[in-house]
């Protein structure tokens, strides 16, 4: 009977170290991001648009596409998530994205291919402010919203454990390189994709705190979040330092793999590479919130929003092929250190009713920006490679360097916000 009870003390202790927020949305959100981020077609989505006929700066401007769709839908999903709900919202983005694969695997030409971006851009737009703002909310009505960075770190650590199975399993479904191949990766994709919108159908609608007199309509929700960037100094420090720090994740995905070939890496750590590079990302996104709280919210945003600006740098030079699988694997999992950190102190300065809201159009701003850039970049790569990396390095650094902008946001503590 005792070794009985020893068992479930066991159990309750594992299951509570590995989900740490229990059944609630921050493990439906987890799951539910864990299959519709299982992308098997990723390692090799750039050798399968050029087989397509596309170039770089098309392919780089798909992003393009899909950012400049999320400019249009970003605050008015952000406002639809936060007067009629969080939760429906994640259904609508998650049904958008389903659709987008199913476009995406009959595309012949540029156009459709145009069209899938623009119908992910919308369901990207919808997820973009909601997620942590259902996050956040669920977590205040807990009484934990102070562990907001460990929450969001959990959700991250899901998708890029999808991204290491999902890396893994496409080497092998295309460990031929053929257009026959690239097409299974990605039917297969639009199945995980669509598993994981029947999972966010369990998602519950958190509380949403609405203080007397501040019922207003949408545009109200838009003015007030217009006037916390202008009014609150440290959250717009923080808001700017996001932008400016982008690592253009997207864009690396693009380059990787020519950049491989080039080098003279085997096909087969086209996969592997980004398997690896998602266990560093697991490890990363799980455990953002203790670097934190070893270094102090100063030092960790700043070894966080620098570190890929210089392996970008490395990029650059290094040709021998292990070491530029090492540098790579090591700057796609540096990637996954910022967000958390920078969800838990910007949610920290806004209110609860018009979350959703001011998180999509900052959202809105760093889409446009990474946009622009993603063409720039996109340009500078099919002149030269090399180039295009020591661009995007010297880029991210420059923005760190304005970290020191941002420190009073980081003293802040959250002192003086609309949560209080």
């Amino acid at each position: 009977m005792s070794l009985s009870i020893r068992s479930r003390r066991t159990a309750r202790a594992w299951l509570k170290r590995w989900f740490p927020f229990g059944r609630g949305n921050v493990t439906v959100l987890a799951v539910a991001y864990f299959f519709s981020t299982l992308y098997f077609y990723t390692p090799v989505g750039t050798l399968y648009l050029q087989g397509k006929g596309l170039n770089y700066v098309q392919i780089n401007s798909l992003w393009g596409i899909i950012v400049g769709t999320m400019f249009l839908a970003e605050v008015p999903a952000g406002l639809l998530a936060d007067r009629l709900g969080r939760k429906r919202s994640i259904h609508v983005a998650l049904a958008l994205q389903v659709l987008g694969e199913g476009v995406y695997i009959f595309a012949r030409g540029y156009g459709l291919f145009a069209l899938a971006a623009a119908i992910g851009g919308v369901g990207f737009a919808f997820a973009s402010g909601c997620v942590e703002a259902l996050v956040y909310d669920s977590l205040k009505a807990q009484g934990r919203q102070e562990e907001m960075s460990k929450a969001m770190g959990f959700i991250g650590a899901a998708e890029k454990l999808a991204n290491l199975l999902a890396f893994a399993v496409g080497g092998v479904l295309v460990g031929h390189l053929t257009q026959e191949r690239f097409v299974l990766a990605i039917v297969v994709t639009a199945c995980a994709v669509a598993v994981g919108l029947a999972t966010s159908l369990a998602l519950r609608e958190p509380p949403i705190e609405r203080p007397p007199g501040e019922e207003g309509g949408s545009l109200k929700l838009l003015a007030d979040g217009v006037d916390l960037l202008r009014r609150n100094v440290p959250f717009r420090r923080l808001a700017l330092l996001s932008l400016v720090t982008l690592p253009f994740g997207d864009y690396l995905l693009n380059l990787y793999p020519p950049r491989f070939v080039a080098a003279g890496v085997p096909p087969a750590w086209l996969g592997l590479a980004l398997a690896m590079a998602s266990g560093l990302s697991i490890a990363g996104a799980r455990y953002a919130y203790w670097l934190e709280a070893r270094l102090g919210a100063r030092a960790s945003l700043l070894l966080a929003t620098g570190l890929p600006g210089v392996l970008y740098l490395a990029m650059a030079v290094v040709w021998h092929p292990a070491f530029l699988v090492l540098v790579f694997c090591t700057l796609r999992g540096s990637m996954s250190l910022k967000g958390p950190l920078f969800a838990g102190h910007l949610n920290r300065h806004i209110a609860s009713q018009n979350r959703a809201t001011v998180l999509s159009m900052i959202s809105m701003i760093c889409g446009i920006y990474e946009a622009l850039m993603g063409l720039l970049i996109g340009r500078i790569g099919d002149l030269s490679l090399t180039w295009a990396f020591l661009f995007m390095g010297i880029v991210v650094i420059g923005g760190a360097l304005l970290f020191r902008a941002g420190r009073e946001a980081t003293k802040d503590g959250g002192r003086g916000t609309k949560d209080g």
